[in-house]
């Protein structure tokens, strides 16, 4: 069995982290190897770290503040552990509440009872009918030239590529999934190409209610209707919301449901304030908590 990836940031083989992955597996597996080796070599030269200037410490350092990391390890360590459906539905609780909010499912044990598959950085299409909301309103959601231009070159252009989410647990048996868009210190983007006003929140909510994944991508299973979405970030970024616009997001979306209106206003014929209970933040010390030594880098 060859060495693993990282002993604190990425604990785990290539082999073991293979099947979490739904495209380009090599290239995924690849980046991880890399980013620890550069960090292995620069530290192996340094015996003595202080003082270094972020223009040096930055780029191999990266492991150290990288969200890939980090989502990995933290969810892959409760996934693995025998008695994940317990710790996954403790963490559900804490973020949702006791019941579930959706239709269906009476209890988290219900959700998370079956085959479960964890993937990470997986990828989720735009549904059709929002990217041709886009494509008639685009005057109203783009003001440069070019990129007005750009929109125009052809009926067949996409104007929003497929999300990339940082990590979903699907109930292969039942459909429920958890999507989880991860942050360490970056902030969620705030628009796409071709629309101004569309933030990476908003974004994930949306692809949540819908499945556009083909056959045979092991995600198909996934019930629309029965999904959730957590933010996962630090604590800290938690204690202090207002330093990041997901904080600011992030409270809206969950107090007040009339702001995922606005902002999924392609949507017609949603319950807003069921959408809003769907919606939840947790943290890497959440994850450390409910089983020390998850999230070794923590202090």
């Amino acid at each position: 069995m060859p060495d693993v990836i990282d002993k604190t940031y990425l604990p785990f083989t290539p082999e073991q982290l293979r099947s979490h992955f739904t495209n380009d597996v090599a290239g995924q597996i690849d980046y991880y190897q890399k980013s620890a080796a550069r960090y292995h070599e620069f530290m192996g030269s340094h015996t003595e770290t202080t003082g270094i200037p972020l223009t040096k410490a930055r780029y191999p350092r990266q492991i150290e503040k990288d969200e890939r990391f980090w989502t990995v390890t933290a969810l892959k360590h409760i996934f693995d552990d025998p008695a994940r459906n317990a710790l996954f539905s403790k963490l559900l609780t804490e973020t949702y509440g006791p019941t579930p909010p959706l239709s269906g499912m009476e209890s988290w044990d219900d959700c998370l009872s079956g085959d479960l598959k964890l993937y990470f950085e997986a990828q989720l299409a735009p549904p059709p009918a929002d990217v041709s909301w886009l494509r008639k309103n685009i005057a109203d959601r783009q003001m440069i030239p070019y990129v007005l231009d750009a929109s125009q070159r052809n009926s067949s252009l996409r104007l929003e590529g497929a999300t990339h989410v940082d990590a979903i647990l699907v109930n292969v048996s039942n459909g429920f999934s958890w999507l989880i868009e991860a942050k360490v210190l970056s902030d969620v983007s705030y628009s796409i190409s071709f629309d101004h006003y569309r933030n990476q929140i908003a974004r994930n909510v949306d692809v949540m209610l819908h499945n556009s994944s083909q056959p045979g991508s092991a995600l198909e299973n996934r019930d629309p209707e029965n999904s959730v979405f957590s933010l996962l970030t630090p604590g800290s970024f938690k204690q202090y919301p207002s330093s990041r616009l997901y904080g600011w997001l992030m409270k809206e979306y969950t107090t007040n449901p009339d702001a995922l209106k606005r902002d999924l206003s392609h949507r017609e014929g949603m319950d807003w304030n069921a959408l809003s209970r769907r919606i939840g933040w947790l943290t890497f010390e959440d994850f450390e908590r409910m089983r020390p030594g998850t999230c070794p880098w923590l202090p």
